[in-house]
């Protein structure tokens, strides 16, 4: 158990990166500048540097808080839920949350594309990876009979349908609720059928 220095050190280190993000989300990546955001924090830029050597530290560590958050609600879900449907609740829940909460699914969206384009293309697959390693492997707990390869199409196609939602939804459309139910019918059911439907 980490002692009170530990979790100083954790919870500094996280407000830290909910600042990054705030400012992320608020002014786009030009102005969230380690400057801005070791100010939003209240802090001097030798501070932050003490536990970020880069702005885009911040942002990843932002998202392994949020996965691990993921992580805790697979874990927690009811046996009788298939990793798909953990999936989908977990994205009803911050889909339904304020734009202006940083934890809203569209700031989540917002953080992992700066990511995409802050970092290089090895830097960006290798960060993926890391940052969904514990998601993947919670998933394969739940569903032991799983491959890794099929717990990873199905975390990552969950991820996918969740983002997709967000960028796609008809615009003055009421929340994402109905959508992403429609988006997660699709995996569960199958688009084989989908597309004879379409086709007939």
């Amino acid at each position: 158990m980490p002692n009170l220095r530990e979790r100083k050190k954790a919870d500094t280190r996280t407000r830290f990166a909910v600042a990054a993000v705030e400012l992320l989300v608020a002014v786009g990546a030009e102005g969230a500048t380690v400057s801005a955001i070791a100010g939003r924090a209240g802090v001097s830029t030798r501070t932050f540097h003490n536990y970020f050597a880069h702005r885009e530290d911040a942002f990843v560590h932002f998202l392994r808080e949020q996965v691990a958050e993921w992580v805790r609600q697979v874990e927690q879900a009811p046996t009788g839920m298939s990793p798909l449907e953990v999936l989908r609740s977990m994205f009803r829940e911050i889909s339904g949350r304020s734009a202006d909460d940083v934890y809203a699914a569209e700031n989540l969206l917002v953080v992992g594309e700066q990511i995409g384009l802050l970092l290089s293309a090895e830097a960006r697959s290798s960060v993926a990876d890391d940052i969904l390693d514990p998601l993947y492997e919670a998933v394969s707990r739940r569903a032991p009979r799983l491959s890794r390869f099929r717990v990873r199409v199905i975390v990552d196609l969950g991820l996918a349908a969740g983002a997709s939602v967000l960028r796609h939804r008809p615009a003055g459309a009421q929340g994402p609720t109905d959508y992403l139910n429609e988006a997660f019918d699709l995996l569960e059911h199958g688009t084989a059928r989908e597309f004879r439907r379409g086709t007939e």
